[in-house]
């Protein structure tokens, strides 16, 4: 490489960069402008997730056109009286703050029939206020009166999502909504490559890309860097790839990019993150809510637009590896709920010598199954139905039990509502240890309960340590003996049980000699619902 060869890939200044992709975005945009309807539209992105270049883009697409007037502001002031005067300097128009509406209108009108479009980048600071909120509710009011005569574009960080979804914002609610996300695997490699007609392997784009999940700001810091290091030597740019990867993330992402990422996810996103880190395969879209929580989708979308996610074919994986490594090595599970902190009592159904997970899991399981005795939902109180039909499906309690599970730091795997018959309701394991797990099966009493053991052995692989049953029922019979009667005759006498402090659980503990050799404990908890 030569030296002094210009250096197009500029991360520092926003919109200088290579522009690539976003051509559904622009063009939706473009074509919402041009026809004057649902012209008010929100562009939603992380830091460096290529807002202003798609604002400096669009600028240039429309100015040359004479039936519009285009005004840009870069950077919206933060207090509304800072923003009122950037109107007036971009309209040169005076703007009365309080008749932003009327005078919008006025301004709008002068143009004598040309259509006004507002670009608004970084509106992040004007919205955090009710000021700010309600100056946007002007924009809105006045776009509506011009009847295709106003066109407003805004653009911000994930704080519009989250103004979005709380309903405190009536623009964002009318607007088109335009999350960015990372680029494709197509994209990356063009801006990789294009800027400079670079000859890099495919092999290679593929690392960048999944190393940075697309992320245009972290692709065009490492390309910079190459480029830099390639100027000053006799070597290839592409030879300069990998150690340029390595000298972004210590010096610029992992200061100062990966904790605003971080904080800017909010604890449920963070959490969101962590949950998508520990899994092994893509989440399927049916197991958004189970995962994720309720809205799962708010969630997602703020993972995407942040580029450490993403969703292809309706599946959704984990993206930006280097910002992965560095959460999980910055942001650790705290201690207080971790795997390795035992319980303060021990609980004598436990036998000495097991491990923490085991503790933890029983307990916790332990704890869901007091709560659904003590604390009912109102329909499980309702008349009970012949052969139990009233206690609704087996995967409304399965949902409840992996939900208390993964309050406590554990990966809870659940199966398909489709699955075939013989594996168990959930698979858990502690984050930190993939080697480790145990099943959980949850049953309806009255519905092919009597193979239910036969069920979790069945599943139980060598270094599964144990295994739980969580058996449902009314108040109708004493369940301890039929329980052991129809589900436990064949065993000789079990390990532990606990007949006299009902409604204590689990109620009864077994250990079974596997085919290769080991045991394996089985938790036996049995739960009577109140009529």
């Amino acid at each position: 490489m030569a030296e002094h060869v210009e250096n197009p890939y500029r991360h520092d200044a926003p919109g200088v960069g290579p522009f690539v992709g976003r051509r559904v975005e622009l063009t939706k945009l473009r074509r919402s402008v041009e026809a004057g309807r649902n012209a008010l539209a929100a562009v939603m992105g992380g830091r460096g997730m290529g807002k202003t270049a798609l604002a400096t883009r669009l600028l240039s697409a429309l100015e040359g056109d004479e039936q519009f007037v285009v005004r840009s502001i870069a950077r919206v002031g933060r207090d509304t009286g800072a923003f009122v005067r950037q109107l007036e300097d971009a309209l040169d128009a005076p703007i009365d703050p309080g008749v932003l509406v009327q005078a919008l209108v006025r301004a709008v009108k002068a143009r004598r029939g040309r259509r006004l479009v507002l670009l608004l980048d970084e509106v992040d600071g004007l919205v955090d206020s009710d000021d700010g909120r309600d100056v946007l509710e002007n924009l809105r009011i006045a776009y509506e009166q011009l009847h295709g005569a106003l066109a407003i574009v805004v653009f911000g960080g994930i704080r519009l999502r989250e103004l979005l979804t709380s309903n405190v914002s009536p623009f964002l609610r009318s607007a088109q909504w335009f999350p960015l996300v990372g680029l494709s695997l197509e994209d990356t490699a063009a801006l990789i490559r294009e800027p400079l007609r670079l000859e890099v392997p495919r092999d290679l784009v593929e690392v960048l890309w999944e190393q940075t999940g697309g992320h245009p700001l972290l692709l065009q810091a490492i390309m910079e860097r190459a480029v830099d290091l390639g100027s000053s030597t006799s070597t290839p740019v592409v030879d300069h790839l990998l150690a340029a990867m390595t000298t972004v993330v210590v010096e610029m992402l992992e200061p100062k990019i990966f904790p605003i990422w971080w904080d800017n996810l909010t604890a449920r996103g963070q959490q969101g993150y962590r949950t998508l880190l520990a899994m092994d395969r893509p989440l399927e879209r049916e197991q958004w809510a189970i995962h994720l929580g309720s809205g799962p989708d708010d969630v997602v979308e703020v993972l995407e637009s942040t580029g450490i996610a993403r969703v292809e074919g309706g599946r959704l994986l984990a993206r930006s590896a280097t910002f992965g490594a560095w959460v999980n090595r910055c942001h650790p599970m705290s201690e207080s709920s971790s795997l390795a902190s035992p319980p303060s009592e021990r609980n004598e159904w436990l036998r000495p010598g097991v491990d923490a997970f085991e503790q933890l899991v029983v307990e916790k399981v332990a704890r869901w199954a007091r709560s659904i005795v003590e604390h009912p939902a109102p329909f499980l109180r309702g008349k009970a139905k012949a052969g139990g039909d009233g206690l609704g499906l087996e995967q409304s309690f399965q949902l409840g039990l992996l939900h208390a599970l993964r309050q406590h730091d554990l990966l809870v795997e659940p199966e398909p509502l489709s699955a075939a018959r013989g594996r168990v309701d959930l698979k858990v394991r502690p984050r930190d240890d993939s080697d480790q797990r145990a099943c959980v099966e949850i049953k309806i009493w009255g519905r092919k309960h009597k193979d239910v053991l036969e069920q979790v052995l069945g599943y139980v692989v060598p270094g599964d340590d144990f295994a739980c049953i969580v058996m449902i029922d009314r108040h109708e019979r004493p369940l301890r003996d039929a329980y052991l009667q129809e589900c436990l005759s064949e065993l000789p006498e079990p390990l532990w049980q606990d007949a006299a402090r009902p409604p204590a659980h689990p109620a009864i503990v077994t250990e079974h000699r596997l085919a290769s050799g080991g045991t394996v404990r089985v938790y036996h908890f049995l739960v009577q619902l109140p009529l």
